[in-house]
């Protein structure tokens, strides 16, 4: 459900009421649907641990499927995304002036989705919510990323 958020919030009382105030005239409240998968999701924490574990092998995978054709990658702090800087180019051939320009490279070039973030530097975010059935198809697809990536030489 990426992008669909359940929250609460505590605090002074005047401040929350502000808030719920504010709420009242932004939206409507919740989707009854999300509001029950969130409790259900409460009711049941071995399902984020679950989760957690899932995406924390996955990035692990990335971070080194990355590392291994050059990039500077790390294990993030809390999130599916891994953020590294773009390289300048392809050594012999292709030059990258922004992250824009190795975004649109890989996926027309390689078939790899990315989100590049300029705006902050030359970023791409890479993400670990692809589509895998088993962790068998997880190392499959960093697999597959990894001959992609190989198949050139990345200047940074």
């Amino acid at each position: 459900m990426t992008g669909w958020r359940i929250a609460f919030a505590v605090g002074n009382e005047l401040v929350v009421k502000g808030l719920a105030h504010v709420k009242d005239n932004v939206d409507s409240g919740q989707f009854a649907a999300i509001q029950k998968a969130g409790i259900f999701a409460l009711e049941h924490p071995e399902i984020t641990r679950e989760i957690v574990e899932k995406y924390r092998r996955r990035l692990a995978l990335l971070v080194d499927t990355l590392n291994s054709v050059g990039f500077q990658a790390a294990m993030p702090g809390g999130s599916f995304f891994l953020y590294v800087e773009a390289p300048r180019g392809i050594a012999g051939g292709q030059r990258f002036e922004t992250a824009e320009d190795f975004s649109q490279f890989l996926i027309k070039e390689m078939l790899i989705s990315t989100v590049p973030w300029d705006d902050v530097g030359r970023f791409v975010r890479f993400s670990a919510t692809f589509q895998a059935k088993e962790k068998e198809d997880e190392v499959r697809i960093m697999s597959e990323i990894k001959k992609r990536l190989s198949s050139v030489e990345f200047e940074f």
